[in-house]
């Protein structure tokens, strides 16, 4: 009985320990969009913790350029990524074999970052979860280009091709360009916010972003309107099949665009009131994000 017995034990702790251990080699990359590094911290610490709290290690992208073009900064988060596989590579250095793999959680601008990374086909992206990133543009920019001559004249003289990029045209130019493996998942999530003339509550779009807002045909996170946000199914796969793309409307994010990523307490210097409800709604939309992602693995 006492073989058997230890034998039991023995395979109890060994199933709990590689079990531990396969949850903990799933990564999170956090990916920030454009304007990424003019926040301290783009992501908030309680994202952060939510994402890690279900057993992800995560990493943070650092070093883009904040108004970057996408290619700028897709070969800047490359080098993110080969960074962390030599991470990976010197704690997993007992188990060579085993190869590094991605999930990449990306806001805004961020996704169009990850995609130019999934087309290199360097590294094993499992799946790509965006977040208001404008898959069909950003209506406002064109607007302002059609019909401003200031912030036509002021793109051009400050070379702000990255803002170009975002529109409706931009996009479709560089989605097409893209082709991804035929196993990385694609899934696409979207926010929105009210408007209201209270724009000192949390709960609705503040001064600035009504104003975008007015040039945005659908109901928006201020910048990003929530159909764009949810336009995914025209990437192709490196066999020129449609790639897995997914969307699921029934997980909102029901926050501006900058509130949906930035640290809550920060809206205050802006007389922003209600901010734990910012707090609160990132803790509640990224908890469910990570346990969707932990059933799609």
């Amino acid at each position: 009985m006492k073989p058997v017995l230890f034998s039991l034990i023995f395979s109890l702790i060994f199933s709990v320990l590689f079990t531990t251990q396969a949850i903990a080699r799933e990564i999170v990359v956090l990916v920030p969009g454009f304007f990424n590094s003019f926040a301290p911290e783009y992501f908030s610490r309680d994202i952060i913790k939510s994402i890690e709290k279900k057993g992800f290690k995560v990493y943070v992208a650092e070093g883009l350029n904040p108004i970057g073009t996408i290619e700028e900064n897709g070969e800047r988060l490359s080098q993110v990524f080969a960074k962390i596989e030599v991470l990976e590579k010197n704690i997993n250095k007992n188990t060579p074999a085993l190869k590094t793999t991605f999930n990449v959680i990306a806001h805004s601008a961020g996704g169009f970052y990850t995609l130019f990374v999934a087309n290199q086909q360097k590294y094993d992206i499992k799946n790509i979860l965006t977040i208001s990133t404008p898959y069909k543009g950003i209506e406002f920019i064109q607007s302002w280009l059609d019909d401003s001559l200031i912030f036509s004249l002021l793109t051009d003289l400050a070379q702000l091709d990255g803002v170009v990029q975002l529109t409706q045209s931009g996009v479709a130019k560089f989605l097409s360009s893209v082709r991804v493996s035929p196993k990385t998942k694609i899934v696409a999530f979207a926010g929105y916010q009210e408007e209201s003339f209270d724009v000192w509550d949390a709960r609705n779009l503040s001064a600035p972003l009504r104003v975008t807002s007015y040039y945005i045909s659908d109901k928006s996170d201020g910048i990003v309107s929530y159909t764009s946000a949810l336009a995914v199914g025209s990437i192709l796969t490196t066999e020129n099949l449609k790639a897995t793309q997914l969307q699921d409307p029934n997980y909102f994010l029901a926050l501006e665009h900058w509130e949906q990523v930035l640290e809550s307490d920060s809206f205050i210097f802006l007389g922003i009131r209600n901010t734990d409800y910012i707090r609160e709604e990132q803790l509640r939309f990224y908890s469910a994000l990570t346990d969707y992602l932990l059933k799609i693995l």
